[in-house]
């Protein structure tokens, strides 16, 4: 995380707005909804996530830039009791997102990663590294795409 110029508050700006997302596991397509705004002075974003139905999970994140070091800081919660947080930033223009887990007894990284971003559409993946971030393995890879209308 430490690679990662200073945070801007426009960084997340291409997330903003409505999206229908869509995935693939090994039984079906699936499909759910992002709703993505800026509250608080517009200093903070609020990503509120339902994936039905796709997935049985509803959540919601709050991401900022942090005064103290210069980086994002994304919290996320949802519906199974879930917190998850997260540090980084713009690197290349690919917004990404780290934290370091512990599962029984184990250590490994997490990221997300927003990728192929463009005015409708981006890529985002959940990563998962057992050897200090090399090699990544993809968990989860979602496509956005903007909603009609929105």
């Amino acid at each position: 995380m430490s690679d990662a110029p200073l945070a801007s508050l426009s960084d997340f700006d291409f997330w903003i707005g409505e999206w229908d997302l869509h995935w693939s596991d090994e039984s079906h397509e699936a499909h759910g909804r992002n709703v993505i705004s800026k509250v608080l002075n517009e200093r903070v974003i609020l990503e509120e996530f339902d994936g039905r139905p796709g997935a049985d999970l509803r959540g919601m994140s709050v991401s900022t830039i942090s005064a103290e070091t210069g980086l994002w800081h994304q919290t996320w919660v949802d519906d199974s009791g879930g917190y998850l947080d997260f540090g980084g930033g713009l690197r290349d223009s690919e917004m990404i997102l780290e934290r370091e887990a512990t599962r029984d007894g184990a250590t490994f990284r997490q990221r997300m990663l927003w990728t192929d971003i463009g005015p409708d559409s981006l890529e985002w993946r959940w990563q998962r590294s057992t050897d200090v971030g090399a090699p990544w393995e993809t968990v989860w890879a979602v496509s956005y795409r903007r909603a009609a209308g929105a």
